[in-house]
């Protein structure tokens, strides 16, 4: 959907799920675009640090953001 939050804007205090493909992928796309990573193994860490081991009480967009920020490594 064009105007759905989960899928457009900017990652906001929007909840998030992280069992929703569409919702990951375009969290991932827009951090990806936000933070300047250019290498498609990036996003591949990100997706699968937040289908692994994103806590359950992270649970809007932000909190994904803030959490990964913390916990992405390289």
């Amino acid at each position: 959907m064009p105007n759905d939050p989960r899928t457009n804007g900017k990652p906001d205090n929007t909840p998030f799920c992280k069992e929703e493909g569409n919702e990951v992928v375009y969290l991932i796309n827009k951090l990806m675009a936000l933070w300047d990573y250019r290498f498609a193994n990036t996003g591949n860490k990100m997706e699968k640090l937040i289908h692994d081991k994103l806590p359950t009480e992270v649970s809007s967009q932000e909190e994904v953001q803030q959490w990964l920020k913390a916990n992405l490594k390289f």
